[in-house]
């Protein structure tokens, strides 16, 4: 009996063993075929990385004006950098688009990549390699307004943030038209929040710059023309206004109309300023104490300097039609590389544009220009303390700079 139970044991043995070797293949296929669909889907993915990367890099040449075939080598760079393996594929680049919605729309590029992989596991039953494919279209488009912009065609950090800045420029760019290698600088304790940054040279910045619409900051960028060139110069009249410092006790308060003020202005205690525009002939002084109100107001300063102090409450807009609809202040030009300080306390705000095509203009201290619309036009700018600049411009009166750098991936 034992004998017979131990040979039935032994042929139960040898039957799994005969279908494990009959299984083991197919479990072994079941396996290599998984990790190769697993293969396919990671190769179609880098695929498609490297068209995304692609048609970005070919629509940055194209918002360069570059030409088809350079947009084309740019794209073809990219992807290979990515782990397009141009061996076994074939990359077109499209300017327009040859399909999809933007077909056609020049200001777009659409880059096509496909790939023959050859099999693997495979091979064994299968003949011919796998095709996959990757698309992309990146466009360029308005981004959001400019609201910090750089005349300067040359200066090395035409606009700097540095020290303790802490710049927030709520929807709106900045841009310099500076060549530099710096020509827009975010160094030290700089910090500036914005949606994009741009610059005709190269940009030079620590991680203190942050971009919530760019990839990168924008180089070798379009230039800006000035949206005010041209504004002319508002004449001094005569006679001279009869009082050009305020100051007093505390309580002092003074209501003063436009007129040419010879000698300067300085407001050391309460002004509230009638509409109209003020033509400073000195330094413009807002010193520590002072408040000053003004709806429909442009002030015009030649041959002197702006000052506001940071602790000064400053609530000012421009005039929203006439000559110098959404000029706030208007420095001379003939007034070259002056410097001038603008400050505030954090109830303080500049609707308007403060415009100074050949002055140097800081902003410094814990300064806000926000309240709705604030426009910087100068020559060149830093911030070294806090500011705040929103552009919420409609019915302000002011020429909104459209920036059409900004390159999106749009399929």
């Amino acid at each position: 009996m034992c004998m017979v139970k131990s040979g039935f044991i032994r042929d139960r043995q040898g039957t799994i063993a005969i279908m494990f070797a009959l299984l083991m293949p197919i479990m072994i296929g079941a396996m290599g075929l998984g990790a190769e669909v697993g293969y396919w889907y990671f190769s179609q993915r880098k695929v498609q990385n490297s068209a995304d990367v692609a048609a970005h890099a070919g629509t940055v040449e194209l918002r360069a004006h570059q030409n088809k075939q350079v947009i084309g080598a740019s794209a073809l760079l990219a992807a290979t950098d990515t782990g397009f393996d141009v061996a076994i594929g074939s990359l077109n680049a499209n300017n327009p688009p040859t399909s999809g919605t933007y077909i056609g729309d020049s200001n777009a590029v659409e880059v096509v990549i496909r790939e023959n992989l050859p099999r693997l596991f495979t091979a064994l039953f299968l003949d011919g390699d796998i095709p996959i494919s990757g698309r992309a279209v990146g466009r360029v488009m308005n981004g959001a307004p400019t609201c910090i912009l750089s005349l300067h065609p040359t200066a090395s950090g035409a606009v700097t943030f540095t020290g303790t800045s802490d710049t927030s420029l709520i929807a709106c760019n900045v841009h310099s038209n500076s060549l530099a290698s710096d020509a827009i600088s975010v160094t030290g304790g700089g910090h500036v929040d914005t949606p994009c940054v741009s610059a005709v040279g190269n940009v030079s910045a620590t991680s203190g710059l942050v971009m919530d619409q760019c990839r990168s900051p924008i180089e070798h960028a379009d230039k800006i023309d000035d949206p005010y060139e041209g504004l002319p110069q508002p004449a001094p009249s005569a006679p001279c206004a009869p009082m050009n410092v305020f100051e007093g006790p505390p309580s002092s308060t003074y209501t003063i109309d436009p007129g040419t003020y010879c000698g300067g202005m300085t407001i050391k205690r309460t002004v509230n300023m009638k509409p109209g525009v003020y033509v400073v002939t000195g330094d413009f002084v807002i010193e520590s104490n002072a408040r000053v109100k003004g709806d429909g107001v442009t002030i015009f300063v030649t041959g002197g300097t702006i000052r506001i102090a940071g602790t000064a409450n400053v609530q000012l807009t421009a005039p929203t039609n006439g000559t110098y609809s959404g000029i706030l202040f208007f420095i001379d030009p003939d007034d070259a590389y002056a410097t001038h300080i603008v400050n505030g306390d954090s109830s303080s705000y500049f609707t308007g544009a403060v415009y100074g095509p050949n002055a140097h203009i800081e902003f410094a201290g814990n300064s806000t220009v926000g309240g709705g619309c604030t426009q910087i036009v100068s020559s060149t700018i830093t911030f070294t303390g806090a500011l705040a600049v929103s552009t919420d411009c409609t019915g302000k009166g002011l020429n909104i700079i459209d920036d059409n750098q900004l390159v999106v991936l749009v399929e």
